[in-house]
């Protein structure tokens, strides 16, 4: 059975045939156009989910970059302010330091002490840069500027971290109370107005605890006070399970600018307690007491009546051998030599006054040894009870178990250092002035360190934008595998198209030729 083919049914096929090839020629025009493979899901739909997720890493990435941007621009910023805030301290410490010496007096003190203002506003400003409209050293409280006028902070110790990475945080700040601080240091809080009475036991590294006897407690002693016999020269420790004696001959004892006064020392004021109450009877301007161990052992220590001068103490025993480290020339004690040891108990304590505040600073000496300041407040003999441990008044406040439990706090603040230099200034102190040096050692040791973490994380954001760099290349490599036309055979499939339909062309002039007129004659 033969099936008639109808001019209609050839005109079907013909439309049909050319509607596909007109097609197909537009998706070649538009890989050629675009360059691309898959314009639309029904392109390629495996291809499709493939290019949706490189694009979603993409996007990742492009966030990232923007990220690291802008924390690289706000670590700048900072890098740069730490920068003049080094160079700030540096002119203060030359300021101190040159003030401190014999030549400062109180005409070169005040005006010296113009510019260490100057220094301190400038310092304030610093701690107020911003980045666009945020300030940087603010915390979280970025639209609050970092420090009031007096240098008291008022943002927040929180980090403002930012995403650089899939999973991967970095921080973009430093908060003021930071950057801001000398943070070696433990420091008291206020101590204007406490009464500073009791016993403290100190405690260096693992060594052996020594605390004031019984009648060398502090009654009402000043924070000057306190540093002092923490900061006394003190004799090696007299053995307690040997009766020892001192041996016999004269000392003579200065103190400051006075005159000089001679002690004899004999079988009836030979033994260490002995000789500490034949030096304090002598009312001269030399106090002398014992710090004494657990064991009993005991040290004699000698500081000055009036907090800050200087003393003196010469030997003459009689035995040629006046030097020595043993016997009555162990008290041996010059402004340049001595038989003494500063720091015995393994930490320093200075005073520093910002004109308001009183505070003690404690440091271990040698650096980096760990101590520990324990309190009995009443003298009762118990050490750290409730009483003794609060933070609110008294010796209690100079307590220091851990750095878990502590009354004491580690950040004392820049513009509290360079109030405490100007302070001293303006009181013509040498000793407050000296003080500062040490102080601000501190804070440019800090500043180095807060500096160096600035940079260490600049080149942590460029080192991390690099890799998102060779990330996206890679990425857009597969991407366009799947993505892209290959333009060469899209170009060959479009001759091929054009050829097909330049035929189609002609075969229909051909066979589509008849119509209604080729019947009607």
């Amino acid at each position: 059975m033969s099936t008639r083919v109808t001019s209609l049914m050839m005109f079907r096929q013909f439309t049909k045939s050319l509607n596909s090839h007109l097609n197909d020629m537009g998706k070649v025009q538009n890989q050629l156009a675009t360059g691309k493979r898959i314009t639309k899901p029904s392109d390629d739909v495996i291809g499709l989910r493939g290019t949706m997720a490189y694009k979603v890493s993409l996007n990742d990435l492009s966030q990232y970059t923007r990220n690291i941007d802008e924390g690289i621009g706000s670590l700048a910023l900072t890098e740069s302010a730490l920068t003049s805030m080094t160079h700030i301290l540096e002119r203060t410490r030359e300021l101190a330091l040159n003030e401190s010496s014999d030549t400062g007096n109180d005409a070169t003190r005040e005006i010296t002490n113009y510019e260490v203002r100057n220094l301190f506003n400038e310092l304030v400003n610093i701690g107020n840069s911003k980045n666009r409209d945020k300030y940087l050293f603010s915390g979280y409280f970025t639209r609050t500027a970092a420090f009031d006028a007096s240098g008291t902070y008022q943002g927040d110790s929180n980090n403002i971290d930012i995403y650089i990475g899939d999973g991967i945080k970095s921080r973009t700040n430093i908060s003021g109370d930071v950057a801001f601080s000398e943070s070696e240091r433990l420091s008291t809080t206020s101590l204007t107005g406490q009464t500073l009475s009791g016993n403290l036991r100190i405690t260096s590294g693992s060594g052996t605890p020594f605390y004031l006897e019984a009648g060398d407690v502090f009654s009402g002693a000043s924070p000057e006070v306190i540093r002092d016999t923490v900061n006394a020269v003190m004799t090696g420790t007299f053995d307690s399970t040997v009766p020892e004696a001192v041996g016999t001959g004269t000392l003579t004892l200065k103190a400051g600018n006075g005159s000089p006064v001679t002690l004899t020392i004999d079988s009836t004021n030979d033994e260490p307690s002995q000789i500490r109450d034949a030096v304090n009877g002598l009312n001269m301007g030399i106090t002398a007491g014992i710090f004494t161990d657990a064991a009993g052992n005991e040290r004699l220590f000698f500081r000055s009546t009036t907090p800050g001068q200087g003393i003196s103490i010469e030997v003459d025993d009689d035995d040629d051998n006046d030097t020595d480290t043993s016997g009555l020339s162990a008290l041996r004690h010059t402004d340049l030599t001595s038989n003494l040891t500063s720091n015995a108990l393994g930490i320093q304590a200075l005073v520093i006054d910002d004109g308001t505040d009183k505070r003690l600073i404690f440091e271990s000496d040698p650096a980096g040894t760990s101590f520990v300041i324990d309190v009995d407040e009443d003298n009762n003999g118990t050490w750290n009870e409730a009483a003794d441990t609060d933070s609110t008044t008294g010796l209690s406040l100079l307590y220091h178990a851990s750095a878990s439990t502590s009354n004491l706090n580690n950040d004392i603040s820049f513009f509290t250092i360079m109030d405490h230099l100007s302070n001293a200034l303006t009181n013509n102190d040498s000793a407050g002035i000296e003080a500062s040096i040490l102080l601000l050692d501190g804070a440019l040791d800090s500043t180095v360190k807060n500096t160096a973490d600035i940079g260490s994380r600049l080149k942590h954001f460029d080192d991390q934008k690099f890799r998102m760099e060779d990330s996206e290349v890679s990425i857009r490599e597969r991407l366009a595998v799947i993505e892209d036309a290959d333009l060469a055979e899209a170009a060959m499939e479009m001759t091929r198209i054009q050829a097909t339909l330049e035929a189609m062309r002609i075969s229909s002039i051909q066979n589509l030729t008849q119509s209604l007129f080729n019947f009607l004659r």
